[in-house]
């Protein structure tokens, strides 16, 4: 079968594998065959790697897709889908690859199905360059509730890296539409909460992590902290993590992370997840850069005008950005502001699930 398929330069701007998750969740939603070339071109290691095959790969399923190309190592594919299904997923990168990039490239058009998706995803639940489940599970999933998206998730096991083995459990129900969402004011900073882990090491050094942040941020002024502390049972490979949230009373909920390293002291990763909180409150901003760029994807299908303002224009942002003007008839306006804020504006395009 023939396909005119729309070519996405895999090598541009951040030039990893963030372009190939919304081009091909994009594509997935719109009906729109994408042809993506130079795949992670900026990268050590470029072409794909398991965790991206593996995610491509049951997005095909979930949108009864024919794709070429689909090998490690690939620097092209093309991925030409049919129509969206509902149903129960398992999706195993039997790596440390991140749980949560698979589920950037499978939420978008899980949300668009006749039926609620369900996923048993396997992998890294805390790795590097990618967001921590319990960031997910308390900061972006409560944000997209607000714009209509409701989910179920279960974080079963931990995984670290190097061997993985995290399992979640992810029940999407469909909508009808998305709605627009504004976080453009930090308000009052209401409380902030947290959670410090390890797994395989012992209960001090998520004990420790807890009280460099909590130090930190009571050092700023903060008094309303709770982080808790959890040993984790079992696991595959040693690991530590924390996540912290600040809630706002304008419905804002401003997040950051840090994970443990051989070497690197609990205390130290306690005050880098402070830091990093810190630096987004400090410019009243209600939208930290990480979620910032998680964001853009819904923001371009969601009905209405939807505005953030963030405290860093992201690569990865600017990024997520192009590829939704490629993909959809989104338009965005990106204007700096006060305290190095940036301004994002968006109008999108209101897709409506046909199947509701």
């Amino acid at each position: 079968m023939n396909y005119d398929y729309l070519k996405i330069d895999g090598g541009m701007l951040e030039g990893g594998g963030q372009i190939l998750r919304i081009a091909t969740a994009l594509s997935g939603i719109t009906g729109t065959p994408v042809e993506i070339s130079n795949i992670r071109n900026k990268r050590l290691k470029p072409g794909l790697k398991a965790q991206h095959l593996t995610g491509i790969k049951a997005l095909a399923d979930l949108t009864n897709a024919s794709v070429d190309g689909l090998r490690i190592g690939s620097k092209q594919i093309s991925f030409s889908p049919t129509t969206r299904k509902g149903g129960f997923y398992t999706v195993d990168v039997k790596t440390a690859g991140s749980v949560t990039l698979l589920l950037q490239v499978l939420m978008p058009a899980a949300i668009f199905t006749p039926e609620q998706v369900n996923l048993k995803l396997i992998g890294g639940t805390t790795v590097k360059w990618s967001p921590p489940i319990p960031s997910v599970q308390n900061i972006l999933l409560p944000l997209l509730k607000r714009m209509g998206i409701l989910t179920q998730m279960e974080l079963i096991t931990h995984g670290f890296y190097p061997k993985g083995g995290g399992i979640i459990d992810v029940k999407v129900d469909p909508v009808k539409k998305l709605r627009s969402i504004r976080l453009d004011t930090i308000g009052k900073i209401e409380n902030i909460n947290g959670i410090s882990y390890c797994a395989k090491l012992p209960e001090h050094v998520a004990i420790r992590q807890m009280k460099a942040a909590i130090s930190d941020l009571k050092g700023a002024d903060f008094q309303n902290i709770e982080i808790t502390t959890k040993q984790i049972k079992g696991g595959l490979s040693p690991g530590s993590g924390i996540t912290i949230w600040a809630k706002t009373n304008t419905g804002a909920i401003i997040g950051s992370d840090a994970i443990g390293e051989k070497g690197k002291p609990a205390e130290v990763v306690g005050r880098e997840a402070a830091r990093k909180l810190l630096e987004t409150i400090n410019s009243n901003s209600p939208v930290d850069p990480f979620l910032a760029d998680q964001l853009i994807i819904y923001m371009a299908l969601a009905e209405g005008s939807s505005k953030i303002i963030t405290n860093k224009f992201t690569l990865h942002t600017k990024t997520a950005i192009e590829v939704c003007k490629q993909l959809t008839s989104s338009s965005f306006s990106v204007k700096d502001g006060r305290n190095d804020q940036v301004e994002i504006t968006c109008n999108g395009i209101g897709f409506e699930n046909e199947f509701l």
